[in-house]
């Protein structure tokens, strides 16, 4: 089973030096791979739907079927336990946990019949494909466009024999060396727009799933030209997945990936979490629940002890699993910062939903000693059942809280905030509420 994980850890080691050494994409203004108007309707495109209110969560890869690390999972707060085997299938659901189980046949090899490989996967799903409990079965992680047209294949095998269950490909990051970098191309593409462009109506996927740790890679934000890559990519996958009415998924770290950065923090996994819930995103999962490689302070360590990483990953997870769940009854319409933005050309407030937003520090501290000003990202919501709409404000800080306050527009009014440890919405204060470092809070609209 480790050698399941440290395949695909060892991914990440190489994208971290392919960061360092891309290069420009000279041509990539004139790469048209890929149909500018086609739509969700014209390519066919079956988007996942899940039951209403279930949010997925879950530590990435095959970190083991044993009833001792399943239920460590379920302990720290996840709804699955990653990438198990259908043998495993009964344990997980032994903890109330959903699964994704290890695709249980050889992907599709190029030139092979169609129609022998897809007998081939109709027996390989038909044990667990009436199952509630499973959402679907992992093929790959981060593969080049030079793949689409074989996971194509495999995809709509499963989409024909296991109708409703998810086809789980994870997409690279945008850090990825493109094509005309000075190092091998792992996207095959000129730009990440591209390759998620001929992903999509290529491979015709339920969903859109990709990694990003560049949280941990820029040190909490600090180096901007690293943090701007989590934002942007962010931001593409979010439009991307919006244009073709797809859901999409994110897998962020939760420990140290590199061995010069810092231990992760209860403000680290709160930032990755609730910027991807303001952005409208799916489902999380965190990279990665064990120690291996030559990776350090996981959740648990190399002794298969729990850690300090536990504790804090545990009080988020439990956060983000109420959070998530109530936001299912809401889609995402919006995303902007304050003024100043984190980095250039993000989006600003449309307009839309809030107006006079007040962001102050304490008042305790001495002014002339606080040099950086407030910065949140927000997220705007609409409720898929009435007329409510929902606003997220994620304080960008990692280290300091931060006051908010503002006004709704549109004929709304905010009503309370939404309080994920009560699982309800509480009363809006007199004064403004207080946001923890790296933490979101949502708040809910009505006329």
């Amino acid at each position: 089973m480790k050698r399941f994980i440290t395949g695909f850890s060892l991914t990440a080691l190489v994208l971290f030096a392919a960061l360092v050494a891309k290069g420009d994409a000279p041509d990539a203004e004139n790469a048209k791979t890929w149909d500018e108007n086609a739509t969700a309707e014209s390519l066919g495109l079956e988007p996942l739907k899940l039951q209403d209110g279930f949010f997925p969560l879950f530590p990435w890869g095959g970190l083991g079927d044993t009833d001792t690390m399943i239920g460590s999972i379920s302990e720290c707060g996840f709804n699955m336990p990653g990438f198990i085997s259908a043998d495993a299938l009964p344990t997980a659901q032994k903890y109330s946990m959903k699964a994704i189980i290890r695709f249980p046949a050889p992907l599709y090899a190029e030139g092979e019949n169609v129609e022998e490989y897809e007998e081939k996967v109709k027996e390989a799903v038909a044990p667990t494909k009436d199952d509630p409990d499973v959402i679907g079965y992992c093929l790959t992680d981060e593969p080049g466009a030079d793949k689409f047209p074989i996971l194509a294949v495999t995809v709509a095998a499963i989409k024909k024999y296991a109708p409703g269950k998810l086809a789980y490909i994870n997409l690279f990051p945008g850090y990825a060396t493109t094509l005309g970098a000075d190092a091998v191309s792992q996207l095959g593409t000129w730009t990440y727009t591209e390759y998620l462009e001929r992903y999509v109506q290529e491979v015709k996927p339920q969903f859109i799933s990709y990694d990003n740790y560049m949280v941990e890679y820029s040190e909490d934000m600090m180096n901007t030209e690293r943090a701007a890559s989590y934002w942007t990519d962010m931001l593409e996958v979010r439009r991307i997945a919006m244009k073709y009415k797809l859901p999409w998924w994110n897998i962020i770290s939760c420990l140290a990936i590199q061995t010069q950065s810092s231990p992760p923090t209860a403000a680290r996994y709160a930032f990755q979490a609730y910027t991807s819930l303001a952005a409208g995103c799916n489902a999380l999962s965190w990279f990665i629940y064990t120690q291996v490689c030559d990776f350090t302070y996981s959740p648990l360590n190399d002794s298969g002890d729990r850690t300090l990483s536990w504790l804090y990953l545990q009080a988020i997870n439990r956060q983000i699993q109420t959070v998530g769940s109530f936001l299912t009854q809401f889609e995402s319409t919006d995303v902007w910062f304050s003024d100043p933005a984190p980095m250039p050309d993000l989006p600003q407030n449309p307009g839309t939903l809030v107006a006079d937003l007040t962001l102050s520090w304490s008042k305790m501290a001495e002014p002339e000693k606080i040099t950086d000003t407030p910065q949140v990202m927000v997220g705007e919501f609409r409720s898929k059942e009435d007329s409510r709409r929902a606003v997220m404000i994620v304080n960008l800080n990692f280290g300091r809280s931060l006051k908010v306050d503002f006004q709704a527009l549109d004929g709304y009014r905010v009503t309370g905030a939404f309080n994920p440890v009560a699982n309800k919405i509480n009363e809006r204060p007199e004064t403004g509420w207080w946001i923890l470092p790296g933490h979101g809070t949502l708040f809910i609209l009505e006329k």
